[in-house]
């Protein structure tokens, strides 16, 4: 599995948002290169701990952003964080599985693959027609 890497076309708009949102595929990406690599299987779940506390203060400071600036789908994106929360969790508790750094590579990737290229570019859109009404 190939990690995604940033690419300026998923930028939404808040310099702050997109830095995490960089800083986040970074992690990902080193933890799924290090998981197919044979080096990662070990460390997954101390990596998924990582990424998870990195996660948790990007989507809260997301969800901050989305209530401040009115952002009508706020309630479905939210809903969409709570998702990765329990799922993150879920795995957390099935440290013991000989898969689980697979397991945690491929949804890591494919979860924020989505939700960065997909689910924020929701609200990226909202924002710049907001900008471009006079």
């Amino acid at each position: 599995m190939d990690p995604f890497e940033w690419r300026e076309e998923w930028s939404v708009g808040v310099a702050e948002l997109d830095v995490q949102h960089r800083h986040l595929i970074e992690l990902v990406g080193e933890l799924v290169r290090c998981t197919y690599s044979g080096e990662g299987g070990a460390f997954a779940p101390t990596a998924l701990k990582e990424v998870n506390r990195y996660a948790e203060w990007h989507l809260q400071r997301e969800e901050l952003v989305l209530r401040v600036r009115g952002y009508p789908g706020y309630a479905e994106h939210k809903a969409e964080h709570d998702v990765y929360r329990k799922k993150a969790a879920a795995l957390q508790a099935h440290s013991g599985r000989r898969d689980l750094g697979i397991r945690i590579a491929n949804f890591l990737n494919e979860w924020w693959r989505f939700h960065i290229v997909v689910s924020d570019q929701r609200y990226a859109r909202f924002f710049r027609r907001r900008l471009s009404k006079p």
